[in-house]
């Protein structure tokens, strides 16, 4: 009976292994290449989009003509991760700011770096990293200011704003901004301006104004994080699967690091 019942358990476990074997192979089968990937890997070159206009993130060297930037740099960073041993060259395509999805779906790139917000409604089409930079608005004050820890410190206190500006965050800071008595300028440069002179005691700009200013002119600080995300993410086509993994695994390693903050030192 013991050696009956012995070689019962045998036998089930070997179906068990072969199930499993079938399961990991069908999968496999199942899970369509990844052919930009694979022309990647053959050819050594990471093609990417780019609008060059928007400085510091990407624009056109005036000494050599090249496209640079922030982007730029973070593309050929990205590439020396995506493969290591294999020395990618990137391989810069510049298309117009309402071109670069088209670009991407027509198979121009396989990538496209260009400060793009993260957009839930081209999902369909589109496939998006991990994001690898907040642009949202960001609180400013005066190095020299207390009491002001959060945007709930700023009641009754007078706020630059940019006439774009519209009050995010959760619901509870959304209806505090709509009660501050705020001051309008025309851009989010002026507001910080009127910062600096004393006019207002906080402004509220988009992050990458506030980081261009004061890597101009001191006095100012960040207060927190941004009040509302909006992530700049990296666009590939759907079936780009693998490609996609490669490029967030190597954004979470450069989060962790300390090369995406470097980044930042270097271009802003």
């Amino acid at each position: 009976m013991r050696g009956l019942k012995r070689r019962w358990w045998l036998v089930a476990a070997a179906v068990a292994m072969v199930v499993v074997a079938l399961w990991l192979l069908l999968g496999s089968l199942l899970e369509p290449e990844d052919e930009t990937w694979l022309r990647i890997q053959e050819t050594g070159v990471l093609r990417i989009c780019t609008d060059p206009s928007w400085p510091p993130f990407e624009s056109l060297s005036p000494e050599t003509g090249q496209v640079e930037g922030f982007d730029i740099e973070l593309a050929r960073l990205l590439a020396e991760r995506l493969a290591p041993g294999l020395d990618l060259r990137v391989e810069v395509v510049s298309v117009g700011f309402d071109s670069l999805y088209d670009a991407l779906l027509a198979g121009r790139c396989d990538a496209v770096f260009s400060a793009l917000p993260y957009d839930p409604l081209l999902t369909r089409d589109v496939a998006y990293s991990i994001s690898y930079f907040n642009a949202g608005p960001i609180l400013v004050v005066r190095a020299d200011t207390t009491g002001i820890e959060g945007v709930e410190d700023l009641a009754g206190r007078v706020v630059g704003v940019d006439w774009g500006f519209v009050p995010g965050g959760d619901s509870r800071q959304r209806d505090l901004l709509r009660t501050l008595p705020v001051r309008r300028y025309d851009t989010a440069a002026d507001a910080l301006r009127a910062l600096h002179a004393g006019e207002v005691e906080a402004a509220i700009v988009d992050r990458i104004s506030a980081l261009d200013y004061t890597r101009e002119c001191e006095g100012l600080e960040f207060v927190g994080e941004p009040i509302q995300d909006v992530n700049y993410v990296i666009p590939v086509r759907l079936d780009s699967h693998l490609l996609l993994e490669k490029i967030d695994e190597a954004l979470l390693e450069m989060r962790q690091d300390g090369t995406l903050e470097a980044l930042q030192e270097v271009w802003f």
